[in-house]
């Protein structure tokens, strides 16, 4: 392992925010997927969440990722409603990013101005496709619609692009608050994360054979000692 990498790995760490995460509710293109997972990665969410009801496999364009989904853990839900309650039961509120007008109506809740939001605190946005928008289940079952005000004849943005927007918006907010200057994990999440990113292939051998992650060294080797004991148990 490399030191400079080591330290790069520690320091992106630090800045990654747990309780920052989206769900896509059936989005089907590829490259707009790929693209979502891209802005997320970046504004350092640690996580995304996929629901997806018409493909077993979801592929990604790494061309479009840039690499970025093998720094995120990618959870999949069978149905919107399925993920929304994942994260509802662990506190996380729920934004839905609706194509009405701010100020309008939809399902008996407004839909406001995006930038009108406190994301400071635990946040997961909702985006869907972009020939069907969000789901009536999502709507019913998010706490907030958001919508980006458009001032041209076009009514809505690429779900990428829109995704993009929202997610540096919450970024601004933490940044603002010096969420991206402490550690905001826990210590045995942050060690887990370090050998994970630095010793991906040990990683999935640990984890295939039920057993913790050893040490590592202040250089980031895996300490002699633990794997020597190990090798002969």
């Amino acid at each position: 392992m490399d030191y400079r990498r080591l330290e790069k790995i520690k320091r992106i760490l630090q800045r990654r925010q747990p309780d920052l995460t989206l769900i896509t509710d059936n989005v089907n293109n590829f490259r707009n997927l790929s693209a979502i997972i891209r802005s997320c990665e970046a504004v350092g969410t640690m996580e995304v969440h996929l629901v997806n009801n018409q493909q077993e496999k979801l592929y990604l364009i790494n061309k479009v990722t840039a690499g970025a989904e093998r720094w995120l853990t990618q959870t999949r839900h069978s149905s919107i409603v399925t993920g929304i309650n994942h994260l509802k039961k662990r506190g996380f509120t729920i934004y839905a990013t609706h194509l009405g007008d701010p100020e309008g109506i939809c399902c008996a809740v407004r839909t406001l101005d995006y930038r009108k939001m406190d994301y400071t605190k635990p946040t997961a946005f909702v985006v869907g496709s972009e020939k069907k928008g969000i789901s009536e289940e999502a709507l019913e079952n998010a706490d907030y619609h958001i919508s980006i005000p458009m001032m041209g004849m076009t009514q809505s943005l690429n779900v990428s692009v829109a995704t993009a927007i929202i997610l540096f918006e919450a970024q601004r907010q933490r940044e603002e608050k010096g969420y991206y200057q402490q550690l905001r994990t826990s210590q045995e999440i942050y060690e887990k994360t370090i050998f994970e990113w630095a010793y991906p292939e040990a990683a999935l051998a640990y984890r295939a054979n039920k057993k913790p992650y050893p040490p590592l060294t202040e250089t980031g080797e895996i300490k002699r000692d633990y794997k020597s004991s190990k090798a002969s148990s």
